[in-house]
């Protein structure tokens, strides 16, 4: 307890704080923001270098106060591509590149309908473009924030009517699937089964999905079956048979 006060101490009295703060980078990027906060033990350092920048939304990137540090024109459209190539995204592809539709991950791959972007942060396409989008298995490898993040950015860049489908372990099929019966060792196993052997971070429920999704703006929410979807362009999509009573399969409408 002693040497938590001690520490306090030094910490409001520091001389060079705000040297130290004068020699943050011009500029981060949303996980470059996050992980330099991560590097600071104590709270209040965290919050004094986060007050220290402001986001441009023109940028997709924090700007450090009274800075006139820019982005290039030709950086921050690194990969903006045309509204014709916008219809449908594949986002967190892996392997599973679909005929018709932009893949996007970030993986080297050449094939001529792949983008590499880093879709923690802001995507390079523009507002209110994109007819239909996908994702299959993805969102489980995100922890929530970062996945709060993902669903904003793709209802960003969503046309007004735009569908989002997702397929994604939830946790109803999580439970039922690894952790019954809820004994000793059943539980010990499914946190490998479900979560160690596959880098798996966080299962939605239903609920939660619905909640997030409804703050972040989408009008209409539709939970439905392997396959199966009202529009034909989101029809056949998934790949993940062995998932069925796993997965959840939802569609999301701006």
């Amino acid at each position: 307890m002693i040497t938590r006060i001690i520490n306090r101490l030094k910490r409001v009295i520091r001389p060079n704080v705000l040297q130290d703060i004068a020699l943050e980078a011009d500029l981060l990027s949303q996980r470059g923001m996050v992980n330099r906060l991560l590097q600071e033990p104590h709270w209040e350092r965290k919050i004094e270098i986060y007050n220290c920048y402001e986001y441009s939304s023109e940028q997709g990137v924090w700007l450090k106060k009274k800075s006139k540090y820019r982005v290039s024109d030709t950086a921050c459209a690194d990969v903006l591509l045309s509204g014709q190539e916008l219809k449908k995204i594949n986002y967190g592809c892996g392997g599973n590149l679909k005929e018709g539709w932009l893949n996007v991950d970030l993986f080297p791959n050449d094939a001529p309908n792949y983008k590499l972007i880093n879709l923690l942060e802001k995507h390079p396409f523009p507002d209110n473009t994109t007819q239909f989008g996908f994702s299959e298995d993805m969102l489980e490898h995100l922890n929530q924030a970062e996945s709060i993040f993902l669903i904003s950015e793709i209802y960003r860049t969503l046309a007004i009517g735009g569908v989002l489908r997702l397929s994604f372990p939830g946790l109803e099929g999580v439970l039922n699937r690894h952790y019954l019966p809820a004994s000793e060792l059943r539980v010990r196993q499914g946190e490998f089964e479900a979560y160690a052997f596959w880098d798996h971070i966080h299962f939605y429920s239903k609920e939660e999905l619905c909640l997030v999704a409804r703050h972040i703006g989408f009008k209409e929410i539709e939970f439905v079956e392997y396959g199966k979807s009202k529009h034909s362009d989101l029809c056949g999509l998934d790949t993940r048979f062995t998932q069925i009573g796993l997965n959840t399969y939802v569609e999301l409408t701006k």
